[in-house]
């Protein structure tokens, strides 16, 4: 996720215009401080993400909303679909928890699935829209690449598929053991 999220900065500032905002996000800056933390939010009939620079939520009518903070890719729920257009910063945030019980561990999965597709879909519509050298460019400018811009796509399907509440421990180590396959998209 740090990765991405670095990615999604590099995507704000492109010289040739904001990709994120190309691809329907709005910008909602905070006036009130001289850092002006930055959200994109993008609204889509039942989905909702929030875009910042410490991490990402997703949350969908009737499933609740998930929120993937950038340094710690350990995924919380809340019963809350849409945030606030005034959360600019970490503590602004609703609380968020591990799901209790069947129907919430269901809805979680489900948005956890989604969230991690729809972040494989932007990538593409990424490639496809400005190349997959952008991307590699991207990457290639982060000081920890962890995983290849060829590879990003196939990354974020394969994570779709794991189970995060029956982690032992945390995804980035379980990751370790893990090798995306040539090809795979």
């Amino acid at each position: 996720m740090e990765q991405q999220v670095w990615c999604w900065g590099r995507d704000v500032e492109r010289p040739d215009g904001n990709l994120l905002m190309a691809f329907g996000f709005e910008r909602y800056r905070d006036h009130g401080t001289e850092d002006r933390s930055t959200c994109y939010r993008l609204d889509r009939d039942r989905l909702h993400v929030s875009l910042w620079g410490f991490g990402m939520f997703f949350g969908c009518r009737e499933l609740g909303g998930l929120y993937l903070d950038r340094f710690d890719f350990c995924p919380k729920w809340a019963p809350v679909e849409s945030l606030s257009l005034e959360i600019h910063w970490p503590d602004e945030l609703p609380v968020f928890a591990r799901p209790q019980g069947r129907p919430q561990w269901q809805r979680a999965r489900k948005l956890w699935k989604s969230s991690l597709l729809w972040i494989a879909n932007y990538e593409t519509w990424v490639h496809s829209t400005v190349g997959l050298a952008y991307r590699r460019e991207c990457v290639e400018t982060w000081l920890r690449p962890f995983v290849r811009a060829e590879k990003t796509v196939a990354a974020w399907r394969f994570l779709s598929r794991q189970d995060w509440e029956h982690q032992a421990q945390p995804l980035r180590q379980t990751l370790k053991r893990y090798t995306i396959p040539a090809g795979t998209q």
